[in-house]
This record gives structure tokens, C-alpha cells and sequence, in this order.
């Protein structure tokens, strides 16, 4: 399962996916509205062995 992290940036806290090691290549992937980063739950846990992947929720 894909950790849910929240991170702060400028006092914004911004809501986001998280997988794999932070030291591999880091991968966002980006959705459009009206999506989340649920559509993405499944591509993040594939990738994540090659990866830092994060995805931002809306």
C-alpha cells in the first residue's frame, strides 16, 4: 500500500503519495482535474522499485 504524506511548503500543506527510495530518480506523476492520486495507486507500487514516485492528490 502507497503511504499518504503531507508535506508543507510556504505554510501550504500539500497532500500526496509517496514510494520507492528517495536516493533513485524521482518520478511525479501529475493528474487533471477531477482526478486524484488514487488513479495512480497501482502504477506508484510498480514503479517504486525503479523510482522515487510521488503523486500529488488533489
Amino acid at each position: 500500500m502507497t503511504p499518504y504524506r503531507t508535506l508543507a511548503i510556504d505554510g501550504l500543506k500539500i497532500f500526496h503519495r509517496e514510494a520507492g527510495d528517495p536516493a533513485l530518480p524521482t518520478l511525479p506523476l501529475l493528474h487533471g482535474a477531477p482526478a486524484s492520486s488514487f488513479m495512480y495507486r497501482e502504477p506508484i507500487e510498480r514503479l517504486a522499485h525503479r523510482f522515487h514516485v510521488i503523486a500529488p492528490s488533489a
